[in-house]
């Protein structure tokens, strides 16, 4: 029996596949049809079979994925867009293809597009922290700073990469949300220690010398910090602008 998260996908791929043909103007639903969820989950009886069918439709869909690579670079939109959903319809689980999609679809200003096919890349477990990183962007670019937040921080949650950790800690910033700016400064730090990346390390600790002032400040129960401490006021000074 097709699980009913299987089911949407299947129902996901062959929508958008629908979706782009009729945006290219080409015919093809035949096609589509033909490459139906029924057809494709006619499945073999034994495992051996099942796992062999398995490996020839991700090598297959690899290799469109590959194709609307080159195609993108070469800036054929459109046939990207056909082989980035033909490679969906053959495997919905290959993440970077969701991925991809989304992007172009971003870039072709295609917005509530992009967006329905990050939150369905969202359920692939090796894409999920690039979905929400993405989207992320695609709702901080449309003024939703509330949404792009919540993704961001869930994408950190979920993979704390220091560029996404940088981007959260000027997210914090730009709301002068001190104490949560400081702690993500902290784990950019330790991070860079641990890596042995000297300069990433100097540059984090140089920010949560600042954010610490900030963070002080604007708490009056916490910690204080020295009035003396000039070097750390001045960093805050330019951390505020």
């Amino acid at each position: 029996m097709v699980s009913p998260t299987a089911r949407g996908a299947w129902r996901f791929a062959a929508r958008l596949a629908l979706g782009t043909l009729a945006w290219l103007g080409q015919p093809g639903l035949c096609h589509a049809q033909a490459s139906g969820p029924e057809q494709r989950l006619a499945a073999p009886t034994s495992a051996s079979s099942v796992a062999g069918a398995e490996g020839w439709t991700r090598r297959l869909a690899r290799s469109h994925f590959e194709r609307a690579l080159g195609l993108e670079q070469r800036g054929d939109i459109a046939q990207a867009l056909r082989e980035y959903t033909e490679c969906i319809a053959i495997d919905s689980t290959l993440g970077d293809a969701y991925l991809h999609l989304g992007a172009l679809r971003e870039r072709m200003g295609d917005a509530r597009e992009a967006e329905l096919v990050y939150s369905e890349a969202y359920r692939l477990g090796d894409a999920r922290a690039a979905a929400l990183l993405q989207r992320s962007h695609l709702y901080r670019s449309a003024g939703q700073s509330a949404l792009a937040l919540g993704d961001l921080e869930a994408s950190v949650e979920l993979d704390a990469s220091p560029g996404a950790l940088r981007e959260l800690a000027q997210q914090y910033v730009e709301m002068e949300a001190w104490s949560a700016a400081l702690a993500t400064a902290r784990r950019l730090a330790s991070m860079a220690q641990e890596s042995g990346d000297r300069a990433a390390f100097e540059a984090a600790r140089l920010e949560v010398r600042a954010l610490r002032v900030l963070a002080a400040e604007a708490d009056p129960s916490g910690k204080r910090v020295s009035k003396h401490d000039w070097v750390g006021r001045a960093l805050a000074h330019i951390a505020q602008r």
